[in-house]
């Protein structure tokens, strides 16, 4: 998740607040009232420090076999037309695009929805397991936890991609989307981080349609609402998704 300072209004690279270590600082401090102590309910700050970070060592594990896990024939089959449809939208499709993005207030508007979706998801993630603790519900404490790690490591997968390809925006004045340009476009982080909750969550209500509509529905309104917002390209966008959707499904099967 990306904010500007107040000071840097016009500066083409705004002030990055990584997504996922917040989250997981605010899941240790964020503690409800009356279980700091309790282990019982395994919402203590002890046992939540360490179920956030249990997720970490399979993630390295998945980001190491990450290369030869992508060469795989069924991975393939998706892996291809995602990178192909990149291609075409950097070379083609991403610069026509943003130029069609004139109109301020539409910016605006599209800009606070963003926001306000990834607050929702965010908010849903620490209702639930704030509820499954206070009720000593551990199904639904873990389904909110695992969704917030999810968005945590999302998150920091996709600043760790922004830091490596600095990306211009394209709100940048003369911006053409060059890569190492000044910037912090590629990919978003709030598909990534939306589509992230969206899996985790989809996975853990396999069999509850309303839930997992609801959850992709939300996290497709954020992330192509980036788009008119003209925070980001399309391929930004796509690629973001497509982070977020990996990293949600592999925590939540993890």
């Amino acid at each position: 998740m990306e904010e500007r300072l107040p000071s840097a209004a016009h500066s083409s690279r705004p002030f990055l607040l990584p997504t996922g270590p917040v989250i997981a600082l605010l899941l240790c401090l964020g503690v409800p009232r009356g279980l700091a102590q309790s282990t019982a309910s395994g919402c203590g700050a002890s046992a939540t420090t360490h179920q956030v970070f249990s997720h970490a060592g399979p993630l390295l594990r998945g980001i190491e076999h990450a290369p030869r896990n992508a060469i795989r024939p069924e991975n393939l089959k998706w892996e291809l037309p995602i990178v192909g449809a990149t291609g075409v939208l950097i070379a083609e499709g991403d610069q026509p695009a943003a130029d069609r993005i004139q109109g301020r207030s539409i910016q605006h508007l599209a800009r606070l929805w963003s926001n306000v979706g990834l607050g929702t998801e965010i908010g849903v993630g620490f209702a639930t397991w704030s509820i499954g603790c206070i009720d000593r519900k551990s199904s639904l404490r873990d389904n909110g936890l695992t969704a917030l790690a999810a968005m945590g490591a999302a998150g920091t997968l996709d600043l760790a991609l922004k830091l490596a390809f600095d990306r211009e925006f394209p709100y940048k004045p003369g911006s053409h989307g060059d890569f190492w340009g000044g910037g912090r476009a590629f990919p978003s982080g709030h598909a990534a981080t939306s589509f992230a909750f969206a899996a985790a969550i989809a996975h853990r209500y396999p069999h509850s349609r309303w839930v997992k509509w609801g959850a992709y529905g939300l996290a497709t309104g954020v992330a192509l609402s980036r788009y008119p917002g003209k925070r980001h390209y399309l391929s930004d966008i796509l690629i973001g998704s497509t982070l977020g959707y990996v990293t949600g499904v592999y925590v939540a099967e993890h």
